[in-house]
């Protein structure tokens, strides 16, 4: 079955930024309003998460944050080597540079969705960071070095190979990290189950509708008391919990790219109380929805 969850998903990562931090500086990414993949081309240093203790990357690392994860890339000032030079800058990318000094931690960055049959978003269950720390002879990096090399010289057919070998990195990195009993992925052991896909299905295109446990339960064939037993199990979470955190997530996208009061983005969620929408973004997010549109603006 997780072969078909494989050979449905639909992956797209649009390359943005290349990212350099000179010496002992630390580059902010604060709150974005997709998933990010980084790929470290060149130094040494660590990525911090929200707050938590630096991870250690070094070249080769790959790190897939979630949307609306605050976190920065930080260099290490006496490990590192210097850029090489081939440059992917002739892509017309964002270029994000601090700090100064010959060590240098640089990643190529790039926006990343996953959909599955079609309904965009599915990433957006992805609750922590994946880190990989990938060989010289990895068969991913060395998808993603070539990757890389079709930004640094573009030329006939860059666009379509540059596609093709993301989409291929991307699939075998969420394989090897579900194959391995990554918890970031136990979504996609849900996703492989037909009849809860039908009571997730709902919950991801239409959170704003009123859902119950006995409504999904219905919708998957099952018992109450059988569908939230499996559905905890698959997701580890209950469906009215995993519900709240698609509301939340949809209404981080609708704070970040509308201007709509924030009565209206509680409405279009699924909530009738302004204040109850407000305790639940901010149990969610860490901020209450005006300060965390204002975050997203600075």
């Amino acid at each position: 079955m997780f072969d078909d969850v494989l050979n449905s998903l639909e992956v797209s990562l649009e390359p943005f930024a290349l990212c350099e931090i000179h010496g002992r500086s630390t580059l902010g990414l604060g709150r974005r309003t997709f998933a990010i993949l980084h790929y470290v081309i060149a130094g040494s240093g660590s990525v911090i998460v929200d707050s938590g203790a630096p991870i250690p990357v070094e070249k080769g690392a790959v790190v897939l944050v979630p949307a609306f994860c605050p976190h920065g890339l930080r260099g290490e000032a006496d490990r590192g080597d210097p850029l090489p030079d081939c440059r992917p800058l002739d892509a017309a990318l964002l270029h994000f540079e601090v700090g100064s000094g010959a060590e240098t931690l640089a990643a190529v960055c790039g926006q990343i969705d996953v959909s599955y049959r079609g309904l965009s978003g599915t990433l957006n269950l992805l609750r922590s960071p994946i880190i990989e720390h990938l060989g010289p002879d990895d068969r991913v990096r060395r998808a993603l070095d070539d990757f890389v090399q079709e930004l640094a010289c573009p030329t006939v057919g860059t666009k379509a190979l540059a596609k093709t070998l993301l989409q291929q990195s991307v699939i075998i990195l969420l394989r090897r990290r579900y194959l391995a009993g990554d918890p970031s992925l136990r979504w996609m052991q849900g996703i492989s189950e037909e009849p809860l896909w039908a009571a997730m299905q709902a919950i991801l295109d239409r959170p704003d509708q009123i859902h119950s446990v006995a409504s999904l339960a219905e919708r998957s064939g099952m018992s109450r008391a059988s569908f939230a037993k499996r559905f905890q199990h698959a997701y580890g979470a209950g469906p009215m919990e995993l519900l709240r955190t698609v509301r939340m997530g949809r209404a981080a996208e609708l704070l970040s790219s509308s201007d709509l009061p924030v009565k209206r983005v509680a409405q279009m969620v699924g909530y009738r109380s302004r204040s109850y929408f407000t305790r639940a973004f901010e149990a969610e997010h860490g901020l209450p929805p005006d300060a965390f549109r204002r975050g997203l603006a600075q």
